[in-house]
């Protein structure tokens, strides 16, 4: 299984490289989803976070967490996978309980903000 680590630098490695696709001065801020996780693991994301992006063009950027809803799947009908924000869950199709998918996933980068690159002018 991946750790904590290792998920949040590849995260932070599709920020940078989109931040460069965009020719960023620097990234402004780093929002990430979080689904079922505790406070530990947002405070875990946290601090990975800033220990991997020094010296990069995230250094010094706001990391912003959002509480994603929980994610289930019905094994009583076609194994529909939804989303609810409630702890608990009944299939949309059949109306019987739904079981909770595990949240082996604890966060994901849901966007990046930037600044962008000033254009240096000709003399």
């Amino acid at each position: 299984m991946i750790s904590e680590r290792e998920r949040a630098r590849a995260l932070l490695d599709q920020a940078l490289a989109e931040a460069r696709s965009q020719n960023a001065e620097r990234i402004t801020a780093l929002h990430f989803v979080t689904y079922g996780s505790s406070q530990e693991t947002e405070v875990n994301l946290r601090r990975i976070v800033q220990e991997l992006s020094t010296d990069t063009l995230a250094e010094s950027a706001q990391i912003i967490t959002w509480k994603g809803p929980n994610r289930f799947i019905c094994w009583n009908c076609c194994a529909l996978r939804f989303e609810s924000e409630e702890e608990e869950a009944i299939c949309p199709n059949c109306g019987h309980m739904a079981a909770r998918i595990p949240t082996d996933i604890t966060f994901a980068l849901d966007r990046i903000e930037v600044a962008e690159s000033k254009l240096r002018e000709e003399p």
